[in-house]
């Protein structure tokens, strides 16, 4: 008790005599000269990690389409936890709490603001590493993104220099420490502010576009949509098209309503003898929006799940959804290329004025076909379609993979394509970009599907790895934006990835449900032992699958890795 007293009786004298020297020293111009030059570089040393953190969340939100429903459902996520609550954002909270008490003692400032500068030298050597590695995550700088951020910018510095003019520390420190905890929702702030602006100028630009759109009816117009396998169809079709005509298509993953727009009015005229668009709809009211924008005459809907339940809050409303198409499609004379083998869009009641093409390898659909045989890679199969049979060879893998070849080759059919070029054609078809990648490194065999996000392709790709001896591993991501379904869906992949043992091992690489993705696995009779938390450095003669987003940073990690031990036994 003696000791607790003395201490006590200490950091008050210290505290008596910082307040006496704070009050003694309040009217000197020394005093405003160096409370101005030590908040100035307080300032400079905020700018770094508050530049990082201004860019990682302008992405998020930019990922999010800008849209709050998107963003507050990824606020349910571990990886948003982890993104708000971590060592840096802990540690602010408790240097935030630590100032406030300079509302109460002035004199505190002596204390307080040694706290504050050093974290901040230490967070901006830890940004500034980032940096040099060029591991900054940032946006796309497109004109919102820079208006949002330099609105944001031009506040925060007006109010911090006029804090320290009126030289106000406790609301120096408190108002930066703020700035950082809560900047997301201050970017959602400024972005609600600025609707007004967007929404006109994206008026402008949707309405520019369907006028191009009507201008130009020469080129063939085609409109993939659906809950995956849009680019993969995407890429087949143009990979043919293109040997044939000119085409125009939206480039890699862009399949937003402005990203597309913007593509029409700076690309699109009658040169083109295609243009092939993938877009999704987010809202029921978007079907004929798009519908306008595009002006296409085919129509394809590769797959319906329940990754989607996000964007419509429940399955009837995605039934809701599915309606407003076959209506639109039948108001405007398209063509519905459709996947019969998805068992949700086989719930579709098709009326008989509907122009559509089912496509799938079952009597119920318009197109069959038969895997033959899969040899080195290459698959071998016979197609029909129209009273037509043919056999093709294509060096891709996977009942799934020919099940959108099918439709791909059924609308060659109807554009009068020769079977012997759709032949040669196919023969050099190739797998989107990290979509069943093939890659072959010494003794490996590495499958980049991490822009995959769907159940039924990852089980479809497992059940094809059985045919292979090799030690089959699996690296898998989870899948984001299933709502409320999150948990449910990923414990039933997990038992039946356990209960089926298609893999001898299993690697998880994110954080939203790894307690879970453990606890099923072993509880479904998993060997934990392999259950891995990292590769090996000894990979030999094994496949390993690469499954949805986050893995893909494993493929270079497992080169890099093999390539050093290599050279260690060299």
């Amino acid at each position: 008790m003696d000791f607790l007293t003395n201490i006590t009786h200490t950091v008050t004298s210290w505290i008596d005599i910082f307040q006496k020297l704070f009050i003694e020293n309040k009217n000197n111009i020394e005093y405003a000269n160096n409370f101005l030059f030590e908040h100035y570089l307080l300032l400079l040393f905020s700018f770094l990690p508050l530049f990082n953190k201004l860019n990682f969340w302008l992405y998020v939100i930019q990922l999010k389409e800008y849209r709050w429903d998107r963003f507050t459902e990824y606020l349910k996520t571990l990886q948003w936890n982890s993104a708000l609550i971590n060592m840096w954002s802990l540690l602010e909270t408790i240097i935030l709490l630590f100032s406030l008490y300079l509302f109460v003692t002035p004199a505190f400032e002596i204390m307080v603001y040694p706290v504050v500068y050093y974290f901040l030298i230490i967070q901006s050597i830890f940004v500034f590493r980032k940096v040099i590695k060029k591991k900054l995550i940032k946006p796309k700088y497109t004109s919102r993104v820079l208006m949002i951020k330099a609105i944001y910018l031009f506040a925060y510095f007006i109010w911090l220099i006029s804090l320290i003019y009126i030289e106000k520390a406790n609301l120096i420190y408190s108002f930066t420490l703020l700035n950082f905890i809560f900047l997301p929702f201050i970017l959602f702030i400024v972005n609600t502010l600025t609707l007004p602006i967007v929404i006109k100028k994206k008026n402008a630009i949707l309405n520019k576009a369907i006028q191009i759109s009507n201008t130009y009816n020469k080129p063939i117009k085609i409109w993939i949509t659906g809950s995956y396998g849009k680019s993969s169809v995407k890429e087949y079709l143009t990979s043919i098209l293109e040997q044939e005509a000119t085409i125009l298509k939206t480039p890699e993953n862009i399949n937003t309503e402005m990203w597309v727009s913007d593509l029409i009015i700076k690309k699109l005229d009658d040169s083109y003898k295609y243009f092939i668009a993938e877009m999704w709809a987010y809202r029921l009211w978007e079907i004929d929006l798009l519908g306008k924008i595009v002006n296409h005459k085919y129509w394809f809907l590769t797959a319906v799940w329940n990754q989607h339940l996000w964007l419509f809050g429940s399955l009837e409303k995605i039934k809701k959804w599915k309606s407003e198409i076959i209506h639109s499609i039948i108001k405007n004379n398209w063509t519905l290329y459709i996947n019969w083998n998805n068992e949700e869009l086989r719930e579709l009641e098709l009326p008989k004025e509907l122009k559509v093409v089912k496509y799938w390898n079952h009597k119920w659909a318009d197109t069959n076909f038969e895997v033959l045989s899969v040899n080195e890679w290459i698959t071998k199969f016979n197609f029909e379609y129209k009273w037509s049979k043919s056999i093709y060879y294509v060096p891709l893998i996977w009942e799934h993979n020919i099940i959108n070849i099918s439709w791909v080759l059924a609308f060659c059919y109807d554009m009068s394509f020769k079977t012997s070029d759709l032949m040669k054609y196919l023969k050099h078809i190739k797998s989107p970009k990290n979509t069943l990648s093939i890659i072959k490194h010494n003794n490996l065999t590495l499958i980049d599907d991490t822009y995959n996000l769907s159940e039924a392709w990852l089980f479809a790709w497992l059940e094809a790895l059985d045919s292979f001896k090799w030690i089959k591993i699996l690296v898998i991501d989870d899948i984001l934006e299933l709502w409320s379904k999150s948990s449910k869906i990923h414990k039933e992949i997990w038992e039946k990835l356990a209960k089926w043992n298609y893999v001898d091992k299993v690697m998880y690489v994110w954080v939203n449900h790894k307690s879970d993705f453990i606890k099923w696995l072993i509880k479904w009779w998993f060997d934990k032992d392999s259950i891995l938390n990292k590769l090996s450095n000894e990979l030999n003669d094994e496949i390993i699958l690469f499954e949805w987003r986050n893995a893909w940073k494993y493929i270079n990690n497992i080169i890099e890795k093999t390539m050093v031990h290599e050279k260690i036994d060299s």
